[in-house]
């Protein structure tokens, strides 16, 4: 995920997005932004263009159409988003939560509409469902070349608490961060509206049984 700065007129930090759920809330979709971009829950017939998206942003480890079919088949324990252009789709956000811990599977914004805000409310409402899911922590991977996605998730309050060696399969580190859902309510106010586009959420590693997204939680062998 590369992250730039939002084009001046864009909110000042500290500023919430207008729309955006109020902390310890459930987001409530569709909702439009300023940008003119719309978020909303993704659909089956969404998937053929958000993989095509996914190949283009993620060309090393892309999940196979399939997972995303698999995981839209599990609402008790995902909910994906879509962000959507009056030209298509132009951004996607997953999340797992079996509680008490959830996990964004995934996160991605197109870099033609970096700084709009687009990742910043995608990740805003997986937080927000997070809660209502009733989780304490949530948990997300990132690539330990990638300090600006690292910086992002730090002022969402999210700290690094393990690194998996030679996760992606270009052999860079993935770190896993954790948010505590009971420190949100403080940081809320706080968050930088930057944008993301690829690399930011978990990218798990593939295997021949499609759908089935990585753990990020440290397993025995990991923490040895």
């Amino acid at each position: 995920m590369n992250l730039l700065p939002e084009p001046s007129g864009n909110p000042e930090p500290g500023i919430p997005t207008p729309g955006d759920p109020e902390p310890g809330t459930a987001p409530v979709l569709p909702r439009r932004l300023a940008s003119g971009v719309t978020i909303r829950d993704m659909l089956p017939a969404d998937i053929p263009a958000v993989h095509e998206l996914e190949v283009r942003l993620f060309p090393v480890d892309a999940w196979p159409l399939q997972m995303f079919t698999d995981e839209l088949m599990q609402p008790e324990t995902r909910r994906y988003l879509v962000a959507e252009a009056p030209e298509g789709i132009v951004g996607y956000a997953g999340l797992m939560c079996v509680e008490p811990i959830a996990d964004v599977q995934t996160i991605a914004v197109v870099p033609e509409y970096e700084g709009r805000g687009i990742g910043t409310a995608l990740l805003t409402d997986l937080i927000a469902e997070g809660r209502r899911r009733g989780a304490a922590d949530i948990l997300l991977e990132v690539r330990a070349d990638n300090p600006r996605a690292q910086q992002l998730y730090i002022r969402f309050g999210f700290e690094q608490i393990h690194v998996r060696k030679r996760y992606y399969r270009d052999g860079v580190d993935a770190l896993i961060m954790r948010l505590q859902l009971e420190d949100v309510l403080a940081l809320h106010s706080g968050i930088l509206h930057q944008d993301t586009i690829p690399g930011a959420g978990p990218r798990p590693v593939q295997t021949d049984e499609a759908g089935r997204a990585g753990e990020t939680a440290p397993t025995e062998a990991d923490q040895k």
